[in-house]
């Protein structure tokens, strides 16, 4: 299931790539083509240190659980 967050980035990433195409800005393609890949960029950058930050923390439960685990190997093991 999403996050708000989530959902809303989806939003306004998709909002501002839609107004970037459809709207006939004076400008030259080129900076047309920057503006969009720069648009594209930033919203990657945001989703996948999204994800760095939600593997981070299943590192760490899983640290946690395996730590768990041993002591009551060893526990076990004593008895």
């Amino acid at each position: 299931m999403s996050n708000s967050e989530d959902i809303i980035s989806y939003l306004l990433f998709f909002t501002g790539l839609l107004m970037t195409l459809l709207i006939p800005l004076p400008i030259k393609d080129e900076y047309r083509l920057f503006i969009i890949s720069a648009v594209i960029f930033g919203f990657l950058v945001t989703i996948l240190s999204r994800y760095t930050t939600k593997l981070e923390k299943q590192n760490r439960e899983l640290e946690d659980l395996d730590k768990r685990f041993k002591t009551i190997e060893d526990l076990n093991d004593r008895y």
